[in-house]
């Protein structure tokens, strides 16, 4: 039983005690004071044994302790109850400890420096190997590199002819032709450089090859054809050496240099260009 129980239990305790000692003190009232038994009159008189009466107040007090006592000892025989054990099984957070004060670690030594490792050396980037020059070409081709351009795709497949026109002018007829293509498909804007005797004849250069024409010519078809008067040629005459080439569209060679001489009278000259 706990404390809060017992305390409130308390008087209601003292209350029976002090219920009972009433009851005892009037139960013992009544049995003093009872009718007395009338004595027979032939009897002697027996001397009774005489004894001091208690008074009241001490039977009171008496009983009162009595009660008291009595009270205790059932108090006392009533087992208390304990308080019901709190399980251990979850532990109760303890206090967390105060911090204490760090101690300052002491100086560390520095760390020896560390022996930095000797790099491999990188080897030398190789350097470009210069890349021999391959071989020259031979025969045409080697001439055609020589010469620059952008091609040397030109050939003389026929002439050069030549034919008396009287001695007063250089007639070139020319016939551009494509023999791969449709057995031999006239190709057009194509025009030579025409020199002799190492200068330049004008207007060669300017007039250009006509494509899918030909025309039937004295000495063969041709699709090209440009005159020149004596007095446009050195020396006043078509007796001389000359050479011509190519030029495609874009006035760059696209063909050997070709040496060719004409005789007094002989002025009219055809040649054949096959690009296969």
């Amino acid at each position: 039983m706990r404390l809060s129980q017992f305390r409130n239990k308390r008087p209601l305790a003292r209350r029976i005690i002090v219920a009972t000692g009433l009851m005892a003190l009037a139960l013992v009232a009544l049995s003093a004071c009872g009718p007395a038994t009338p004595e027979p009159a032939s009897e002697p008189l027996v001397q009774r044994p005489t004894f001091t009466p208690t008074s009241a107040v001490d039977v009171q007090a008496t009983q009162a302790a009595a009660a008291e006592a009595t009270a205790l000892a059932m108090i006392t025989d009533t087992p208390t109850a304990t308080p019901t054990a709190i399980p251990t099984d979850t532990p109760l957070p303890t206090d967390t400890p105060a911090p204490t004060d760090t101690p300052v670690p002491p100086d560390t030594p520095a760390p020896p420096t560390a022996t930095p490792r000797p790099q491999p050396t990188s080897p030398p980037a190789p350097t470009n190997t210069p890349v021999p020059p391959p071989p020259p070409p031979a025969g045409d081709a080697a001439e055609c590199a020589a010469l620059g351009g952008d091609g040397c795709k030109f050939k003389i497949t026929g002439g050069p002819a030549f034919a008396a026109n009287g001695g007063g002018e250089l007639k070139l007829q020319l016939f551009f032709i494509h023999s791969g293509v449709d057995g031999g498909q006239p190709q057009g804007d194509y025009r030579v450089w025409l020199e002799k005797d190492g200068q330049k004849l004008p207007g060669f250069d300017d007039t250009t090859s006509l494509a899918l024409s030909s025309q039937q010519g004295t000495l063969g078809k041709y699709n090209y054809e440009h005159k020149l008067g004596i007095d446009g040629l050195p020396g006043n005459t078509v007796n001389g050496n000359y050479v011509v080439w190519v030029l495609d569209g874009n006035r760059e060679r696209d063909s050997l240099n070709f040496s060719f001489s004409v005789t007094d009278g002989q002025g009219e000259v055809w040649i054949q260009f096959d690009q296969a």
